[in-house]
């Protein structure tokens, strides 16, 4: 099905000739790649040695193959998925559900941004667990009943105005619920979670194993912990005043053991994602390093910019235009209903939100090109860009609102 397609690949280091493959999605249609970090490890199964390869791809199943010869010798999902109910044994394929190639509208688990995605898990041969930065994100899969494909732009073929994010309060409160992220100790002889730690959002930081029978990750909402790597117990944490994604390091100078990790928030994920909690500031990433009895302190957190609150009159009809517009050309930057973590600037609080001149010389003259931000005079018409901006203006109003509750 797509030969090597969600795959992986084994070659000859010394020739790359072919050894063999295993394919983990066939015909693979949710964007559950298999490029996500692979271990390698020898592990006793059936009380005999095995060299195996484990993996945790975002299609939510956690696979273990011998790494010789590429035959699977077991796999289950570490996390609730929709698509699939099983992996055949004899075949190697998932059993997949009625409805996983949404045929009719589903709403898929994991989503597209998968159940782990490309932070690196870690494995420790003093507990036998593999440790799993998971997450939970939905995603509603229909047809986009108007697609045409359009040269050099996004084209998913999903409607991403299908489900558009409520604002009422109860709503935020469901979508926070559905959004959210763990560490979850996994044993992959028995295949079972062993411990699981959650955390309140998801795209969380890769993770590290120590032999002192440590596990550190760092969390997109600002925080960064050591656990007992036997029993998930949080023993330490430090405020990091921005999200972390990538993996620690330890290394050790002068006799003394430090723990690193880069702190900044950032990629596809924490740019398109809702930020449906507290409003970050905009910070610079930074290299954090810490030894036992260190002392220093961060310098304090810049203030959030205040929403950009206009006094227009909106219309309906160009708010609406406006939100298929955005969902279309902005989301993916700007996060999905305009909620964004401000990793590239939160809209709803741009100084060029009040100003029709301003947003055209951005959005069509390009002023901010060399900043990052391109025209979309080739995209977008100067109608359709006051209507995301009424849109965005909606949205900053809807948060100062909840704001206040």
């Amino acid at each position: 099905d797509n030969l090597f397609l969600s795959s992986i690949v084994a070659l000859d280091p010394d020739t790359g000739k072919y050894l063999w493959h295993y394919q983990e999605t066939p015909g693979e249609t949710w964007d559950f790649t298999a490029t996500q970090p692979i271990i390698l490890a020898d592990v006793k199964i059936a009380g005999k040695p095995r060299k195996v390869l484990m993996h945790a791809p975002k299609n939510g199943f956690f696979y273990v193959l011998d790494r010789n010869d590429g035959k699977l010798i077991s796999a289950k999902n570490f996390v609730p998925t929709s698509w699939a109910t099983s992996i055949d044994m004899k075949t190697g394929r998932p059993v997949e559900t009625f409805n996983a190639r949404y045929l009719k509208p589903e709403l898929a688990l994991p989503g597209s941004p998968g159940a782990h995605n490309w932070q690196p898990m870690a494995y420790s041969p003093k507990t036998g667990l593999v440790y799993i930065p998971a997450q939970s994100i939905p995603f509603l899969l229909t047809e986009d009943k108007r697609f045409q494909f359009r040269q050099g732009r996004w084209n998913p073929g999903v409607d991403l105005n299908a489900a558009p994010l409520p604002d009422t309060p109860e709503a935020i409160k469901a979508a926070k619920a559905a959004l959210k992220g763990s560490l979850i100790a996994w044993d992959p002889v028995a295949q079972k979670a062993v411990w699981t730690v959650q955390h309140d959002r998801p795209v969380n930081g890769g993770v590290l194993a120590t032999a002192g029978g440590l596990v550190f990750q760092g969390q997109a909402a600002g925080q960064f912990s050591a656990y007992d790597a036997a029993n998930g117990r949080e023993l330490w944490k430090f405020d990091t005043q921005s999200g972390v994604v990538a993996a620690p390091m330890t290394f050790t100078l002068g006799g003394q053991q430090y723990v690193a990790v880069l702190a900044g928030y950032g990629g596809a994920m924490a740019l398109a994602l809702p930020n449906l909690n507290s409003p970050r500031p905009r910070m610079n990433g930074r290299l954090l390093v810490f030894k036992l009895g260190g002392k220093q302190v961060l310098p304090a957190k810049p203030e959030v910019q205040p929403l950009a609150i206009t006094q227009e009159v909106l219309s309906p009809t160009a708010v609406m235009q406006g939100q298929k517009l955005f969902a279309e050309n902005c989301s993916g930057c700007h996060a999905g209903a305009a909620m964004s973590s401000n990793v590239v600037p939160d809209l709803r609080r741009s100084g060029a939100l009040p100003n029709a001149e301003a947003w055209k010389a951005i959005l069509i003259d390009g002023v901010l090109s060399d900043r990052g931000m391109i025209s979309f005079k080739d995209k977008l018409t100067e109608p359709e860009i006051e209507n995301i901006r009424a849109y965005v203006q909606k949205q900053a109003r809807s948060q100062a609102k909840r704001d206040k509750q």
